[in-house]
Order: C-alpha cells, then sequence, then structure tokens
C-alpha cells in the first residue's frame, strides 16, 4: 500500500483541511472576503459638457486637468473614465473618488470651471453632478450559494451511490465539501479580491472534484470486481487504482489549470478582478487533484477496510436471522409428530 494513502496521512490531511477551514471562516466572519471593484461602493462626480467633441485637443486636457485638480483638493480620485455622446457632440468625464460627495460640492465645482478662464467653457454648457453606487453585501447572496451547493452536494451523493457504491457517494460528498470549502478559506486568508463570481468558483470545484473522484472510483470498481484482485486487500487495491488513473488526472487537471491561467493573464489586461478570480480557481484545481489522489481515496479504504472486516465475520459465523431458523425448524417438528 502506497504511504500517501495510510491512515495517517488520512488524518494528517483532515487535521490540516479543518485547520484551513476554521482559519478561513473566522476571517471571512469578522472581516468579510476581500471585495473587488464589482462589489466597492463608490461615488462618482461627474462633468459634463455639451461642446466637448467641438473643442481642441489642448482644451479638452485643460478642462479635464482643471476639473481633476479641483475635485483632488478635497477627495482622491480613484479612477478617470471618459464617455462621448456622438448624436450630441458632448461628453462626460466621470472622476471615481475615495468619499462622500454632495451637491454643495458639484456646485462649488461648477461654478470654479466655468470661472477658470479655459476657453469656450461656460456654465450653459458644462454641468457637475455626482452619482453614488451602492452593491449589494456579501449576505445577499450567501444563501443563494449555499442553497445551490446544497442541491450540488445531493445530486453528486445520489449519483455516486447509486452507479458506484454507497461508501463511494459518501467519500465524494466528502471531498467536495471539503474541496470548495478549503478554496473559500484560502481566498479568505490570502485576502484575495472577490465579488459575487466567487460563487462560480465554487461550482466549479464541486463539479471538478466530482469528475476528477469519478475517473478514480470507476477504475476502483473496476479492480474490486475483477478476479485479479478479488482477494487482495482493500488498501492494496485502492492503490493501484490509484496509481493507474493518476496520468489521467494529472492531464485533466493540467489542461484545465492552462486554460485558467490564460484567461488570467488575459484577465492582468483586460481587468484585475478576472485574474484574482482564475488565481482562485487555480486553488480550485490543486485542491482537487490533491483530494482526488489522496484525500478520498485514502478515506475510501478505510471505508472498504472496515466494511470487509464486517462481512467476513458474518461469514465466520454463517450468521442466519430468527426468522430463518423457526421457518426450518416447524417441518421438523411437523413430520415428528405423525
Amino acid at each position: 500500500m502506497s504511504k500517501l494513502l495510510s491512515k495517517k496521512v488520512l488524518f494528517l490531511c483532515l487535521a490540516i483541511g479543518l485547520a484551513v477551514i476554521i482559519a478561513g471562516a473566522v476571517l471571512a466572519g469578522v472581516l468579510g472576503y476581500n471585495a473587488d471593484s464589482t462589489m466597492k461602493d463608490y461615488t462618482a462626480v461627474e462633468v459634463s459638457d455639451l461642446a466637448y467633441a467641438s473643442r481642441s485637443e489642448a482644451v479638452q486636457d485643460q478642462l479635464r486637468d482643471f476639473c481633476r485638480g479641483e475635485i483632488e483638493k478635497e477627495y482622491k480620485v480613484t479612477q478617470y473614465e471618459y464617455f462621448e455622446n456622438n448624436s450630441t457632440g458632448g461628453a462626460t468625464l466621470r472622476f471615481t473618488v475615495n468619499g462622500t460627495v454632495d451637491a454643495a460640492f458639484c456646485d462649488s465645482l461648477e461654478a470654479a470651471v466655468a470661472g477658470a478662464g479655459i476657453e469656450g467653457v461656460t456654465s450653459d454648457l458644462v454641468t457637475v453632478t455626482y452619482h453614488i453606487a451602492e452593491n449589494a453585501p456579501y449576505y445577499d447572496f450567501v444563501w443563494r450559494t449555499a442553497v445551490g451547493l446544497c442541491v450540488a452536494f445531493v445530486i453528486l451523493f445520489v449519483y455516486m451511490a447509486i452507479r458506484y457504491r454507497l461508501g463511494m457517494g459518501a467519500v465524494a460528498l466528502l471531498a467536495a465539501v471539503h474541496d470548495a470549502a478549503v478554496v473559500l478559506a484560502l481566498v479568505a486568508i490570502l485576502r484575495i479580491p472577490s465579488g459575487v463570481a466567487l460563487a462560480g468558483v465554487a461550482a466549479f470545484v464541486v463539479f471538478l472534484s466530482a469528475a476528477l473522484n469519478l475517473f478514480v472510483f470507476g477504475r476502483m470498481r473496476k479492480n474490486f470486481r475483477s478476479e485479479e484482485f478479488k482477494n487482495s486487500p482493500a488498501e492494496d487495491t485502492v492503490s493501484l487504482s490509484v496509481r493507474e488513473m493518476k496520468g489521467t488526472v494529472l492531464a485533466v487537471a493540467v489542461g484545465i489549470a492552462v486554460a485558467v491561467i490564460l484567461l488570467g493573464v488575459a484577465g492582468a489586461v483586460i481587468g484585475f478582478d478576472m485574474t484574482c478570480l482564475m488565481i482562485a480557481a487555480l486553488f480550485g484545481v490543486l485542491v482537487t487533484v490533491y483530494s482526488s489522489l489522496i484525500l478520498s481515496p485514502s478515506l475510501y479504504a478505510l471505508i472498504r477496510k472496515k466494511s470487509d472486516a464486517i462481512r467476513a465475520e458474518k461469514a465466520k459465523y454463517n450468521y442466519v436471522s430468527d426468522k430463518k431458523k423457526d421457518k426450518a425448524e416447524k417441518p421438523a417438528e411437523t413430520v415428528t409428530e405423525a
């Protein structure tokens, strides 16, 4: 039997997984997840210029720089965006800031822009407004995610228990719960920026865990049914099955990991939020590989060993129920009386 599938390794894996999950749960409960840009509240100061397209590039730059300078006297500008209206020739300059903006600040900025002496810029053409975006907190999505995962867990258990064995179904369920919980905990511990899409990562981990375990459990079922391994110890059959499917599991995992990394690199250009999401997904790939090749086989080997021991004990004593004994004794008594 492989040393990686021993009882000591199993207990060590479970202890480490439990420690990570507890630490992540505590951090998530106290600090919450590190929200990405899709989940953070923000305030935007919007400067609308009805004649922006008709102005020279130098005047456009002057207007933008003046507005930014005035805003940064009181707030920190975290993002600048430009939206042009082709039908009217106007444009909106949006400055995302830290802090709360009110109407009085917008009125003062509008007056400052009108009095700045920028060529062609007047209060009739330039207006300043503000916009506050409040994103829903995480707990609005927690229950939906939890319900969805519970449904997935039930379907996984029923499918594995019917197609394979009850013990394999229980192990696949435990592995899926373990993998999803560990990945969510790692995201909380490492403070990886995350938003609502983290629920998608959790679903990805559950399905990948089920798929990789299907490869290994399928080979286990085949080996346990073969005459060659019929009388072999459960640990040896499980260990052999893992060795036979190790290449397949790693090949699938590497292919998925490459796709995740490519998406993460694209995210570095398109938007950093996608990169963070792909980092969490990459953790999911690593955890599910470890789970399918070490945790699940170790746990099933222990369950199968206990099951084989119980069956051997029953066979040893040739167990027969009391009802069957009574049925066997009644005909004998009738013949004797006759």
